[in-house]
């Protein structure tokens, strides 16, 4: 951890410039608003074929390639809505992981003489064991160190 310390500076300044920016949501979000506004479209139009095949007398087999249209587009968007929104989902953890990163970063010392959870648990992403001499710490930032 002391290692990445003494760089602590070079870090955050790479991280905040490099890294935030591909967490950024804005154009997920306006596509996801978007996509909401044609399932909701598309959901009413169901609705309304199904209430004209109740009131009125349609030719069932016209009814049906409409309704089937109609319920697949639906399906379709609906599912593209739902990467949508695990995509922001994504984004904002690790956003929220990075930040996490930053914060205990920017508020550590020179150096660590022991042991502390906090920065351990801001700090690390994991610990990779590749034999009994070769240990490697992996940073949330990405930064590997051979231990």
């Amino acid at each position: 951890m002391n290692t990445l310390i003494v760089q602590k500076d070079e870090v955050i300044a790479d991280v905040t410039e490099s890294l935030m920016p591909t967490f950024d949501t804005s154009v997920l979000e306006s596509e996801r608003d978007q996509l909401l506004q044609d399932v909701q479209m598309l959901a009413d139009a169901v609705q309304k074929i199904i209430y004209e095949n109740a009131h009125v007398a349609l030719d069932q087999t016209e009814y049906q390639d409409r309704y089937d249209a109609l319920t697949a587009r639906y399906e379709e968007t609906k599912t593209k809505l739902d990467t949508i929104n695990e995509q922001i989902s994504d984004k904002q953890i690790r956003r929220a992981s990075i930040e996490e990163f930053l914060d205990t970063l920017s508020g550590q010392e020179n150096s660590i003489t022991e042991f502390e959870q906090n920065a351990w648990c801001g700090l690390v992403d994991f610990i990779t064991v590749y034999g009994e001499d070769d240990v490697r710490v992996t940073f949330k930032n990405g930064m590997e160190v051979k231990a």
